[in-house]
């Protein structure tokens, strides 16, 4: 079975956890913007490994101007280092608002991916 663009991936999240001034929904909302580049991250391990699913929780840090300083995987239980690091270099070229009144924002977010079948 190939996974394309448009089969039935399902990308789901996690409750965040946000230290700093940028509100949660914000951070969501922009994160929204990149699941297609997120779900290709999965989507072209899973053509490889038909059965693969799992949650990838990404700690990441905004910096005072809203760039990305770092992006790591925290946990993981999906065990694809391709889609772990894609995630997580996803994450780090996305750009947020600049927080409020400066200072960094630490961010925990989980991914739940799992494909139709799986």
């Amino acid at each position: 079975r190939h996974y394309g663009a448009n089969s039935d991936i399902n990308i789901a999240t996690g409750n965040p956890t946000i230290a700093g001034s940028l509100d949660k929904s914000i951070i969501a909302r922009i994160i929204k913007k990149h699941y297609s580049q997120i779900k290709y991250c999965y989507q072209k391990e899973l053509n490889k490994n038909p059965k693969l699913y799992g949650k990838i929780t990404i700690k990441f840090t905004i910096s005072p101007n809203g760039t990305v300083s770092s992006s790591v995987v925290s946990v993981t239980t999906m065990k694809n280092v391709a889609v772990e690091e894609c995630v997580a270099k996803t994450i780090k070229r996305i750009v947020f608002p600049a927080p409020k009144g400066g200072g960094i924002v630490v961010v925990t977010y989980p991914f739940i991916f799992k494909a139709e079948g799986v």
